[in-house]
């Protein structure tokens, strides 16, 4: 078995009209095609290729247009990942950023939106007909057994309801399409309302969660399991419960009120957060029945690294983001370059958009804002002070904060990688320029260097459910359960944090569940769609409003040197209401069959 990230002359072949529009018609020839269902091995080379295009990478970087046309970008710059199009960070003043910048200041727009944030919108597509495609004439293949095509196919849905998920968080409803329409055939598919697309989602992933394997072999890692399917089943579900869409009446109406089904349920249900609590349930108990599990070595909860320029063990939280393939990962994506697995490519991987170089050194990376750093609670979870006026002892702040800020971020006299193993992030220093926040965003980028690939890029991991079934559990209760607090205390155990105060009420509950998402999944490509599917991105500091820095000053002498700091404002960024949904790119719309989401 080929693994799933093979690239050939089949897919060469296969995508010879993949510029194309997808309303207007689907890449692929027919002579092309019925090679491919000849015999499995043509067919393998085939699902391999669906796995590139059809399983996305969370990091979207490396925005080429010369390398991959068929995206139709025409950015010749980069775009940095969703944390700095959220509080979760700024790259305003980097180069290339042209994407996030756009998103900051409220200047989206229809037919930009693919250059600037969907760089996979027509690559879906691509990917969708070509999983039609398989399902349409699997029959065909000569040498097939009844119990690999019926993986094959489950295999593939999963793919299927992975982009139709990607599609619905930005879109709403869109059309489902499960016929394969020939080069040239007009497409008359209408959008679809957001709850028939959950369902599609839902249809597909039910005979995944039923037919496929647990687990795979070395040689096969990265392929879909029945766990994979429940986690996304779990997302799912908990999207469709959530405020921007379980509701009557949606942020902005579409022009016309009927049309308003496209992109919420057009009512409120509280069953809905039940049936995210139970899925988010049933993936975590799969999970930990298979061994999927909480990365949660007790000697490492606190581990004593990345200060002071020394660099020790790493902790639970950093194996868990770090290590490729841990106990932790349930997916993650396979594809780009030096990834554990031995592929090699080049920087700019057509079908990853990954670079760890966007995350780049003190000079072309995410500083991260006041306005998120300060979520990070003390050691004995109370909440940190940050007071307005500043203080004198900035190394003293951090060192009283969760583990987790240490392992994520770099921070002054923190250690980054070997050739800047101690940061000089202070006016006058090293690492201080273009720096806004007053810190770097840590997380992700290689310990052995800024240009240097990293091998992780998560696609779901363990921690991800725990967070579902804590933040849904309290939903569909009227006071949280014992139940949802032993899920959001598992993951602050594990990182030497102590247990929520018992007691809390369901409104205090969810804002201590939040801000739990928020520092677990830092850099995860979830809070942009968090803050907004909760609907609180209009908060003053979210992703409205004025964003916050610290300017650092180093007083004294070595080795007893002081660090000072002072918060200023460096940005005011815009949110509109109409940026609760993405528009659909306007060539798509022009064309007369798709609705417009409401404000663009």
């Amino acid at each position: 078995m080929k693994k799933i990230y093979s690239f050939g002359l089949l897919l060469c072949l296969l995508i010879t009209s993949c510029n194309d529009d997808f309303l207007e018609k689907a890449p692929g020839v027919d002579l092309t095609e019925d090679f491919v269902f000849t015999n499995k091995a043509n067919l393998d080379v085939f699902i391999n290729t669906i796995y590139r295009y059809g399983v996305h990478s969370n990091f979207r970087y490396g925005n080429y247009a010369s390398s991959y046309p068929f995206s139709k970008t025409t950015n010749t710059g980069s775009i940095h990942p969703s944390s700095s199009i959220s509080d979760e960070g700024d790259a305003s003043q980097q180069p290339g950023t042209e994407g996030n910048n756009v998103w900051n200041s409220g200047n989206i727009l229809p037919t930009n939106i693919h250059t600037t944030e969907d760089i996979r919108y027509y690559i879906r597509w691509i990917a969708i007909r070509q999983i039609n495609l398989v399902l349409k004439r699997i029959n065909e293949v000569p040498d097939l057994d009844e119990n690999y095509k019926n993986r094959v196919i489950n295999e593939i849905k999963f793919i299927r309801a992975l982009n139709y998920m990607e599609m619905l968080k930005r879109y709403g409803g869109m059309p489902i399409v499960t016929e394969v329409y020939e080069a040239g055939a007009p497409i008359v598919n209408p959008r679809a309302t957001f709850e028939e697309c959950v369902n599609f989602i839902l249809e597909d992933l039910e005979g995944a969660i039923i037919n496929l394997p647990a687990t795979h072999s070395a040689s096969e890692t990265g392929r879909a399991t029945k766990v994979a399917a429940a986690a996304l089943k779990s997302e799912v579900l908990l999207y469709a419960a959530s405020p921007q869409y379980n509701t009557a009446t949606p942020v902005l109406s579409m022009a016309n009120a009927a049309d308003n089904k496209l992109i919420c349920y057009g009512n409120y249900d509280a069953n809905r957060w039940k049936l995210a609590a139970d899925a988010a349930k049933e993936a975590l108990d799969l999970a930990t029945a298979n061994n999927y599990l909480l990365v949660d070595v007790v000697a490492n909860r606190n581990p004593n690294d990345l200060n002071n320029g020394t660099l020790g063990p790493l902790g639970n939280y950093r194996v868990s983001w770090e290590v490729p393939n841990n106990s932790e990962v349930i997916m993650m994506y396979q594809g780009g370059a030096n990834r554990a697995n031995g592929v090699t490519a080049n920087y700019w991987d057509p079908l990853a958009f990954w670079n760890p170089r966007s995350f780049g050194s003190f000079w072309s990376g995410i500083t991260v804002p006041l306005n998120f750093f300060k979520k990070y609670e003390k050691l004995d979870g109370t909440p940190q002070t940050w007071e307005a006026t500043g203080g004198t002892d900035l190394i003293a702040k951090y060192a009283q904060l969760d583990p987790r800020f240490k392992q994520s971020m770099t921070y002054t006299t923190a250690y980054h990688f070997s050739s800047f193993n101690f940061a000089e992030i202070y006016e006058g220093g090293r690492d201080y320029p273009l720096c806004n926040g007053g810190m770097w965003l840590r997380k992700y980028i290689p310990r052995n260097g800024n240009n240097a690939y990293f091998p992780m890029d998560v696609i779901f991991r363990v921690n991800e459910l725990y967070l579902n079934y804590a933040e849904a559990l309290n939903e569909a209760s009227g006071v949280p359960p014992i139940e949802a607090y032993n899920a959001v205390n598992a993951i602050r155990n594990r990182s030497a944090m102590p247990n929520l105060p018992a007691g809390l009420t369901k409104d205090q509950f969810r804002e201590r569940v939040r801000n739990e998402i928020a520092i677990e999944m830092l850099n995860d490509d979830h809070r942009f769609w968090d803050v907004k599917r909760w609907l609180i991105a209009q908060e003053e500091g979210v992703m409205q409003g004025d964003f916050h820095g610290i300017k650092i000053t180093r007083t004294g002498t070595a080795p007893n040197y002081k660090y000072s700091w002072v918060p200023y404002k460096f940005e005011t960024r815009v949110f509109p209401d109409k940026m609760y949904l993405h528009p659909l790119p306007l060539n798509e719309v022009q064309k007369g069959n798709l609705i417009q989401n409401p404000g663009w």
